[in-house]
């Protein structure tokens, strides 16, 4: 038995898809084996012979007999009547999806589509193989090209290739979809009301969300672009007054510079190198500095030390290159001058005085003037080397006082400050823990170094605590144990009684002076707020750790 024409089309088509690809009719004869295809698949309808059946059409008969009962093959057989003859397949067909349809319209449309790509192919082939038989003839110098044809030729071989095997999966899809629908031509498939409510409800919510957020977001950046407007109106309006504060300062500079090249010269105190209004710079001759006849030394100055100037001088002349530290402070004025009773009289250093009586005097610096002194009597500097001197101008008696009390109020450095005298671990060690018993007991703390009893000084603390050695004594390792000691040596004074505080009082240094009652007020203090270090320094001479 033949297997009547879908077996007649289904060979014909597989003889056109074994062909090769490489003729020009390969898209007729494709195109002629998809519509033997199709026809197959659509019989007409007038073919109502037993010849013109499918070879499965007496089982799927068999099979209804057996399955359905006579009422059934009776409504069948009414519904197969009047249905014109189309058949169960051609009605669900009519009644099915049309999705199936499309799907082999859009297959078709590809096939085509790749049938012109291998046409193209074939003539782009074609037109290479001519090419190169072309150059074939040409010398053997045009090798290069050669090879590149042949590689063209190679690649289109491989593109031809590639859409046979494109042209295959189009008519293997092609095929699916034909057979996809058969399947689909028995189904129906429903679009629910529900579902496509569900999905506009879900599209709307998102796309309010979506606004509210780009609303949000263009008041976020509208308020940011008005911060960085204001920002950058402040930062034009700070730029503005830079630069106008820059002109201001080129000006003043440019002023000064044209005043420093004016340098002044005064017949005493030498060049003058700056003058800072309630001060002047100069670079004084040293001739000129120790000469005791032009400047004298204030009245109220400590006393001169020969040694010291000697000792200076004898450190100075080993020099490879002299320098004298810091600077000389003479006042000129009206101050008295040490071993002057009568006031100056007028010169032509000094200018005319209204009141006869300005000279120049040092005062700081005398040890280092008397170490110059030495140093040009021995030939070491010569008459005319400059020294730094500070000079005030119309300094009175009380003016005088001012700048020498504030110049010898400076602090004077520690000798555990000194460098090379304390280990760098052993210094840090003793700052750490003085500092935390200073923030434990901070109304006990005073800046002054002649503070009363019992307040201390964080300095002074520290310098006792290093000269009583304490960290080798007692083996004292970092900063924690050293707040320790210092705690447990404060708990053990504190269980002194009033009696043992009074017995134990020094005879001198600190602790010593004042009356006993005095005493009791600074005792009592100390038990208010805890803290009895500052009472003496005699615990410090413990033995035990």
């Amino acid at each position: 038995m033949s297997g009547g024409p879908t077996r007649v089309a289904s060979r014909a088509l597989a003889r056109a898809l074994s062909r090769p690809l490489h003729t020009s009719g390969t898209k007729d004869k494709a195109a002629h084996a998809l519509n033997l295809a199709s026809a197959a698949a659509h019989p007409p309808p007038a073919a109502s012979s037993a010849s013109a059946l499918p070879f499965f059409a007496r089982f799927i008969g068999a099979i209804l007999d057996v399955a359905l009962t006579p009422a059934q093959r009776a409504a069948m057989l009414d519904r197969t009547t009047n249905d014109d003859g189309r058949g169960f397949a051609a009605a669900g067909v009519a009644r099915g999806d049309s999705d199936a349809l499309a799907a082999v319209a859009a297959a078709r449309r590809e096939r085509d589509v790749a049938l012109d790509r291998v046409a193209d192919l074939e003539s782009t082939t074609a037109s290479l193989r001519a090419s190169v038989t072309k150059l074939e003839g040409k010398t053997w110098s045009d090798s290069d090209q050669m090879r590149l044809l042949r590689d063209q030729l190679w690649q289109a071989n491989q593109d031809a290739a590639d859409a046979r095997v494109a042209l295959n999966a189009v008519r293997e899809d092609l095929e699916h979809a034909v057979r996809r629908e058969a399947d689909l031509a028995v189904r129906v498939v429903a679009a629910k009301d529900e579902a496509v409510a569900e999905v506009v409800t879900r599209a709307k919510t998102e796309f309010d969300q979506l606004r509210t957020s780009m609303e949000e977001k263009h008041t976020s950046l509208l308020a940011s672009v008005e911060c960085k407007v204001a920002k950058l109106e402040a930062t034009e309006a700070k730029a503005r007054g830079l630069e106008a504060a820059l002109a201001a300062a080129e000006t003043r500079l440019a002023e000064t510079s044209a005043l420093e090249k004016k340098v002044a010269s005064h017949e005493l105190y030498g060049t003058m190198l700056r003058d800072f209004g309630y001060k002047k710079i100069y670079a004084m001759p040293a001739k000129n500095l120790v000469c005791k006849d032009k400047v004298g030394i204030y009245d109220q100055q400590r006393a001169f030390r020969a040694e010291r100037a000697q000792v200076i001088a004898a450190e100075k002349a080993k020099e490879a290159v002299f320098s004298l530290p810091g600077v000389v402070t003479l006042a000129e004025g009206t101050a008295a001058v040490r071993g002057k009773k009568t006031k100056k009289k007028s010169s032509l250093l000094f200018g005319s005085s209204s009141a006869n009586n300005t000279g120049a005097h040092i005062l700081d610096g005398q040890h280092r003037v008397g170490a110059l002194e030495i140093l040009l009597s021995q030939g070491v500097i010569a008459p005319d080397h400059t020294v730094l001197v500070e000079v005030f101008e119309n300094v009175d008696d009380a003016r005088a006082s001012e700048i020498f009390t504030e110049i010898n109020a400076a602090q004077p450095i520690r000798f555990v400050d000194m460098p090379g005298v304390a280990p760098a671990d052993v210094k840090w060690m003793l700052e750490g823990a003085a500092q935390r018993i200073k923030e434990r007991y901070r109304a006990m703390f005073s800046a002054s170094e002649r503070c009363k009893i019992p307040n201390i000084n964080l300095d002074v603390l520290r310098e006792e605590l290093f000269s009583a050695e304490v960290v080798t004594r007692f083996g004292i390792a970092d900063e924690d144990a050293f707040v320790a000691w210092l705690e447990s040596e404060n708990a053990k004074l504190a269980q002194r009684t009033e009696k043992e505080w009074l017995e134990a009082r020094p005879k001198r240094g600190r602790g010593s002076t004042g009356s006993e009652e005095t005493y009791l007020k600074a005792l009592a203090k100390a038990k208010e707020h805890g803290f009895y270090l500052g009472m003496d320094f005699s615990w410090l001479d413990v033995t035990d750790a």
